[in-house]
């Protein structure tokens, strides 16, 4: 018999340069570092499949989702390449961040020069409506931000 997950404990990124990456995720995104370490030798190798792999990582969390971990992770070895996977792409992903204002949010990131794919739009769904917008990373890993109903504030822009 297979066993069933019974809880989603991190997701990770993979970053070019880990300090400019701690700036956005920390600085600008207001995620709080718990844990930072240095993988590497034969089992981080056997793991990834590839040789001499070391990597750098650090583990942040949300913080109304602790427990809950963001693992930013930067290959030193072997130094991968950019991916050019977009939306809409099969095997590409993002992730979805929880704000209270996403149109607040949206222009205090735009101030600060975070590339966004459009401005917010919302989708008005059987339970409520939804205000959505993705946006990109330092490394052009799309990112989305989302006001749920209960926080909805009408646009400000």
């Amino acid at each position: 018999m297979i066993k069933s997950v019974n809880i989603l404990d991190h997701v990770s990124v993979t970053v070019s340069n880990m300090e400019r990456s701690l700036a956005f995720y920390c600085d600008l995104l207001g995620l709080k570092e718990v844990e930072r370490h240095r993988l590497e030798g034969e089992t981080i190798s056997k793991m990834a499949g590839k040789p001499g792999v070391i990597m750098e990582v650090v583990r942040l969390e949300a913080p109304e989702t602790p427990g809950v971990m963001l693992d930013l992770q930067q290959y030193v070895a072997p130094e991968g390449k950019v991916s050019d996977a977009q939306l809409g792409d099969v095997a590409h992903s993002h992730l979805c961040f929880g704000v209270p204002d996403v149109w607040g949010t949206y222009c205090d990131l735009k101030t600060g020069g975070v590339e966004f794919v459009s401005e917010p739009v919302s989708f008005d769904l059987e339970w409520g409506i939804v205000y959505v917008v993705f946006f990109k990373d330092p490394d052009g890993f799309i990112l989305e931000l989302m006001q749920v109903p209960s926080e909805t504030k009408a646009p400000t822009h």
